[in-house]
């Protein structure tokens, strides 16, 4: 008994070990370990050869080996394709952009409020166009009172965008991330809140109920490249009267466009969950405004 209790506690040091590797790196490094010795557990589960090799071998012996290079680089690729690939070169300075934003703590400052946005991908990409988004999607809304935003990254940032002052909850995966987009919400005074989340786990149908809107911005298709089919069944959960959907209409750089046939597959699903929709666009991304016929 006792040498199985110390057998465990060698495999489960090695996969901190891993963990903290996997985060080494820059993109990755806002992510929580806990969350990391997660998916690496999950990776093993579907690898057993892998996990045995793992078991038997000291992790100096591991590390040298073939199927650890192989581990952290699957590994990775899956956290970059739900976090990391959104993450631009100089997201370290988004704390000491918020010191700025602390001196002149108005929704007035839009000058401070884009210096952070422009630190992730998504954010910044849409920022020429985040009044006419919102404003596209409150004409078929209404004004919200209450907006969950899944895996939100920056977005919350673009509140004074919205053009008006509904209570917000932002959801995500890496608690530092959360706990700087917290930390926005009590400098600027809004009545925001912040939850982590992982989308692949199906457990956001609470968070959202009783809620106006559910952003759920440029999600589903990384979503689908981890666990296929899941966007059928995150939708079957999010009980809200409206869920936005975005899809990029453009590759990663914008250098090659998306055809619109490959969204074909979230229109089909939409309709068989018997939501209404509109759609709009604006460059390098495409709105789905769901309204739910309950």
């Amino acid at each position: 008994m006792e040498n199985s209790i110390e057998h465990a506690i060698g495999k489960a040091n090695k996969i901190r070990l891993l963990a903290k590797e996997v985060v080494a790196k820059k993109e990755l490094s806002n992510l929580n370990e806990e969350f990391v010795v997660e998916k690496i557990n999950e990776y093993l589960e579907k690898h057993r050869e892998l996990s045995e090799k793992l078991e038997q071998k000291q992790y100096k012996q591991f590390k040298r080996s073939k199927e650890h290079e192989i581990t952290i680089k699957k590994i990775r690729a899956g956290l970059r394709e739900i976090y990391g690939v959104f993450i631009l070169e100089n997201y370290t300075k988004r704390h000491e952009l918020l010191e700025e934003l602390r001196k002149n703590p108005s929704l007035k400052n839009l000058e401070a409020h884009n210096r952070i946005l422009e630190l992730h991908q998504s954010s910044k990409e849409r920022l020429p166009y985040y009044g006419f988004v919102y404003k596209k999607i409150f004409e078929i809304t209404g004004i919200p009172k209450r907006i969950v935003d899944l895996a939100c990254g920056l977005n919350p940032i673009s509140y004074p965008y919205l053009g008006c002052k509904p209570e917000y909850l932002g959801c995500d995966l890496a608690e530092k991330d959360l706990e700087f987009i917290k930390e926005y919400f009590a400098i600027m005074g809004i009545k925001g809140s912040v939850k982590k989340v992982d989308l692949t786990k199906n457990n956001a149908g609470k968070i959202v109920k009783g809620t106006d809107i559910v952003f759920l911005f440029k999600t589903l298709d990384s979503l689908e490249s981890i666990k296929w089919n899941i966007s059928q069944e995150l939708l079957k959960r999010l009980k809200a009267k409206f869920v936005v959907v975005s899809f990029a209409t453009k590759s990663l750089g914008g250098k090659k466009a998306i055809r619109k046939e490959r969204r074909a597959w979230f229109e089909r699903l939409v309709k068989e969950q018997k939501y209404a929709f509109e759609s709009f666009e604006i460059p390098g991304e495409v709105f789905y405004v769901l309204t739910s016929a309950s």
